[in-house]
C-alpha cells in the first residue's frame, strides 16, 4: 500500500528522508529547512557517485520567490510553462538551511510536474530538497538512507533541460 501524503509530509517533518520518484526518475527528499536533514542528504551527496546537485523541487512558479533571494522577470514564465522537467540555477537561495546555504551560493529549483508529488509538497506545506538520481531505481546507499518511499516512476524516464539564469535575466543551457 502507497502511503499517503499526509504520512510522508510527517516522516519530512520529523527530520527523514524519502525515497522519492517522478517523472525524472527516483532522487532522496528532504525537508529543506531541517538541518539534520539536510546534513544527511549532503553526506549521502558526497558518497553516492553520479548523483546530480541538490534541487529544490516545487509544485507551482509561485514558490519560486520562497527559495530564490531576486528571481529575474522572465523566469516566472519559464518555469510556469515549461512542459517538459526543467532545472533552474539561480544566484542565490533563501529559507533553506544554513547548512545549505553556507556550501553554496546557488540554488537549483525544479518545478515538479507529476501530480502525485504535486499534492505531496501541497500536503508538506513547502517544496522539498532532493538529491536526483535520474535513474529507474535508488542506489542502494540511497534507499538505506529512507525512511520509506514515495510516488511512481514514470514509465519512460525524462532529464530535465538544465539552466543557469542569472539576476538580470541572462540565460545559459547546461543541458538541452
Amino acid at each position: 500500500m502507497m502511503p499517503t501524503p499526509r504520512d510522508t509530509a510527517f516522516l519530512l517533518r520529523q527530520g527523514k528522508l524519502i525515497g522519492l520518484a517522478d517523472e525524472t526518475g527516483w532522487s532522496v527528499a528532504a525537508d529543506p529547512i531541517s538541518d539534520a536533514a539536510v546534513e544527511r542528504l549532503l553526506q549521502l551527496h558526497q558518497h553516492t557517485p553520479g548523483s546530480l546537485p541538490l534541487t529544490v523541487l516545487i509544485d507551482k512558479a509561485d514558490h519560486l520567490g520562497m527559495y530564490v533571494q531576486k528571481v529575474p522577470e522572465v523566469a516566472w514564465d519559464i518555469v510556469e510553462f515549461a512542459e517538459n522537467p526543467l532545472l533552474v540555477w539561480y544566484e542565490q537561495g533563501k529559507n533553506l538551511s544554513p547548512v545549505l546555504l553556507n556550501q553554496q551560493a546557488t540554488v537549483a529549483v525544479r518545478r515538479v510536474l507529476s501530480t502525485e508529488v504535486q499534492r505531496l509538497i501541497n500536503s508538506f506545506g513547502r517544496g522539498l530538497l532532493t538529491l536526483p538520481f535520474e535513474a529507474a531505481s535508488l542506489p542502494p546507499a540511497a534507499a538505506e538512507q529512507t525512511a520509506g518511499t514515495y510516488g511512481t516512476p514514470a514509465t519512460s524516464l525524462r532529464k530535465p533541460r538544465i539552466m543557469r539564469l542569472g539576476f538580470n535575466g541572462e540565460i545559459e543551457f547546461i543541458r538541452k
